[in-house]
């Protein structure tokens, strides 16, 4: 009898120096908790958005339609933010076969990426006496301003894309009025469905470390727009830390900011770059710190080669792309009205589509960044009915 009061008593003792521990465990930020302290979020909601961004598009008209042959033998000039890289060669070369549908020949003004080079393409242009000139991808028309300034006086109208976000266009006009026109991006989108992505995966519960670099203009944008979608869905059980490296300098520390997160946080079960370039360097970091089999990836830009690592099931869970080439179509879409004297669109409403394990294969195998968002004759027919020149 002695004894088994004894025992009842240790292990009343013990239980109650477990709810202890457990309390003090409670209040550290980075403690790993246990499924019975996760409670279920509905993420019905969540997992229906993701399903829909993971269907291919369908185009539809993103504005009137127009007669695009008052445009016919005109001359536009693309000036795009970087002539060696595979997203602004794919652009470039679509706005060169949309333009060639419509009558109207695009001369491609090459370049490394360096400011100077882009304010010789401007001159250039001006002096070629140019019908339009198109900054793609997007050179920035802030570093621009005397140049755009000089193509307005000659008549010259310049239309700036997929720089600035939907949601900031009304603010570019104001900031930049010699711009004639703009075609939007969604990059605030794309950071919305990164963080749906991981919040439907996990349960609803994502302690996200996210990698900004806000010397490029819609970086924190998209940064906020991750945040943003964690506290609206799950409040109570998502976070993420937003740290800003600048692109020169994320070879050196990329990698080791990452690898110090994990070890400083074990909790961190995603790792976000604001643009999917750093992606590798996240993968050194996460593999350093040896948590390749409890952190993933969610990313943003559909770089084929990040498009391979979901494929091969490596630290990418998921990608959000752009389909390139209808991105290119767009762009002259915008031009040829403003070439027309048509109003300018406020948007021209193109698609992202989200990738992963479920669907990649769909971009290609290997991955490439051109497939995937359907038959590209749909959305080149649609163009050209909505031109008047199919």
């Amino acid at each position: 009898m002695i004894r088994t009061t004894r025992s009842r008593a240790l292990t009343l003792s013990l239980a109650a120096m477990t709810l202890v521990a457990l309390a003090g465990c409670s209040e550290g930020a980075s403690t790993t908790t246990s499924s019975s302290q996760n409670p279920a979020i509905d993420t019905t909601a969540v997992k229906a958005v993701i399903d829909q961004a993971k269907t291919a598009p369908s185009f539809s008209a993103p504005g009137p339609a127009f007669d695009a042959s008052k445009a016919k033998g005109k001359v536009v000039a693309n000036i795009s933010l970087n002539s060696t890289v595979p997203f602004n060669q794919i652009v470039d070369a679509a706005m060169g076969d949309a333009g060639k549908a419509a009558g109207v020949k695009v001369v491609q003004f090459t370049n490394q990426g360096q400011v100077p080079q882009w304010i010789q393409g401007m001159d250039s242009a001006i002096a070629q006496k140019v019908d339009a000139i198109v900054l793609e991808g997007s050179p920035d028309p802030k570093l621009l301003g005397p140049q755009i300034a000089a193509a307005k006086a000659a008549g010259i109208p310049v239309i700036s894309t997929h720089l600035y976000d939907e949601s900031y266009i009304g603010s570019a006009k104001k900031d930049l009025p010699d711009v004639t026109a703009f075609v939007d991006a969604h990059h605030y989108r794309a950071g919305t469905l990164m963080a749906d992505y991981a919040i439907a995966q996990s349960g609803g519960h994502v302690n996200a470390y996210f990698v900004a670099s806000n010397e490029v203009q819609p970086s924190a944008g998209i940064a906020s727009a991750f945040s943003d979608e964690l506290k609206a869905r799950c409040p109570d059980s998502c976070k993420a830390k937003v740290v800003n490296i600048p692109i020169s300098n994320w070879a050196t520390d990329v990698p080791t900011q990452v690898q110090a997160a994990l070890l400083s946080d074990p909790s961190i079960n995603y790792v976000v770059p604001v643009f999917d370039g750093m992606t590798p360097l996240l993968g050194t970091g996460i593999t350093q710190a040896g948590k390749t089999d409890s952190v993933k990836i969610v990313a943003y830009n559909g770089t084929a080669s990040v498009l391979s690592m979901i494929q091969a099931k490596n630290l990418v869970a998921a990608e959000i792309g752009e389909p390139l080439e209808w991105l290119g179509w767009a762009n002259m879409d915008q031009v040829l009205r403003v070439l027309t004297g048509t109003a300018p669109l406020a948007s021209e409403k193109t698609p992202l589509r989200l990738f992963d394990a479920g669907n990649v294969n769909e971009t290609g195998t290997p991955a490439n960044q051109k497939d995937g968002y359907g038959d590209p004759a749909k959305f080149q027919d649609g163009y050209k009915t909505l031109w008047g020149v199919k």
